[in-house]
């Protein structure tokens, strides 16, 4: 099967939002399609609490009652927004969910396919299955939602909620508190439109990135020296990669973090190859040292590619698996005019791109196991 009928075949499962039935049926149809691969698969139930965008408008909202609260009980209004600060930063790292546990936890799946042939390395290739939303903030072209202004917003309210607790006050005091105050309730009208907008087909986000690692897994699976091949296919990623997090945590014990490598495949149906330099939705980690020069001498080996390193400003599955100690790094291409918005279907798909980005991921995976994989004999 080629990548434009595994790409149409996800989109015709509808908007596979987190959660939905969608998602349900896009993982039954890709452990069919592993199956048709001769790999086995195993659909892994997940409990998890997808709706981020109505997240982090209750993360506005609670900022805002404490700045409203702080200015006549600066106690109390500094504990709300205190509150809503740590919460934040455990949401937007992963550590632990707090006001999230309020959005709604609803059932989501893996897909796992996994190679037991005794090598010293295991290489995961990731790409998720589910689709997002579209969303006033999407139609402006930014290439993710504005969680940076939102997080500094709390930590000024923050900030200035607690200096009216020894009794500070005064007029630049109060201007300082009002401008990220107004701020945050910018943010909350943006953030509850994503949750009432349509998902979006998912052709290129990530269909795409799906079907490149099925073509992957046919021309790679079990022919690699030093390396056994899995695949995972999560789910709700676009919930700061949650289905990746619960992956890890099954399966960690699996896994060692010294001959485990993660290739996240996101979006190659549209634009030039890229690959991660640094990736996260706030404090961005760098992507693994090694898979970063590989990349870079398949770049310079062939030039006319267009390959070129990014900055990814969200949480990827690669985010995640870094933040466990995993080296990891995303493939990508870029720039991509139907990011999260309806244009997003299998005919604006470029077959150039896919291409492009399969042969890179293609030859990244040979390069990681001819001089990688020597390596972890040692």
């Amino acid at each position: 099967m080629s990548a434009r009928r595994d790409i149409d075949g996800l989109v015709s499962l509808g908007g596979r939002v987190a959660g939905s039935d969608a998602e349900r049926r896009a993982a039954r149809h890709l452990e069919g399609r592993l199956g048709e691969l001769g790999r086995k698969a195993v659909v892994e139930p997940i409990s998890v609490f997808p709706a981020w965008h109505l997240t982090y408008a209750l993360h506005a909202a609670l900022a805002i009652v404490g700045s409203v609260l702080a200015i006549e009980r600066p106690i109390l209004g500094t504990a709300v927004a205190a509150l809503a600060l740590a919460s934040f930063a455990g949401d937007i790292t992963g550590a632990f969910h707090l006001v999230r546990r309020l959005s709604g936890r609803r059932a989501s799946q893996n897909v796992v396919s996994v190679e037991d042939g005794h090598k010293e390395g295991t290489l995961v290739l990731v790409a998720h299955h589910d689709a997002a939303r579209t969303g006033f903030v999407f139609g402006r072209r930014l290439p993710s939602p504005p969680l940076a202004p939102l997080f500094w917003s709390i930590v000024v309210v923050t900030a200035c909620s607690a200096l009216r607790i020894p009794g500070i006050e005064g007029t630049v005091l109060t201007a300082l508190q009002f401008v990220p105050t107004a701020v945050l309730i910018v943010h909350v009208p943006l953030f509850v439109d994503i949750a009432l907008s349509d998902p979006v087909p998912g052709a290129n986000d990530n269909a795409s990135g799906v079907a490149t690692a099925l073509r992957l897994a046919e021309r790679c699976g079990g022919s690699l020296e030093h390396f056994d091949l899995w695949l995972v296919f999560t789910g709700a990623q676009e919930g700061s990669a949650l289905g990746m997090r619960e992956f890890l945590r099954a399966h960690r014990r699996e896994l060692p973090r010294t001959s485990t490598v993660f290739l996240n495949l996101d979006e190659l149906g549209s634009g030039d190859v890229r690959f991660s330099r640094r990736e996260g939705p706030l404090f961005r980690s760098r992507s693994h040292p090694q898979l970063r020069k590989l990349c870079h001498e398949l770049r310079e080996d062939d030039p006319g590619a267009g390959a070129a390193a990014l900055v990814l400003r969200s949480a990827s599955d690669a985010t995640a698996a870094q933040g466990h100690g995993y080296p990891a790094i995303t493939i990508t291409a870029r720039p991509s005019p139907h990011h999260h918005l309806p244009s997003d279907t299998p005919e604006n798909i470029e077959s150039d791109a896919l291409e492009r980005s399969y042969a890179f991921c293609a030859e990244l995976v040979e390069r990681l196991d001819q001089e990688v994989g020597p390596d972890l004999r040692q």
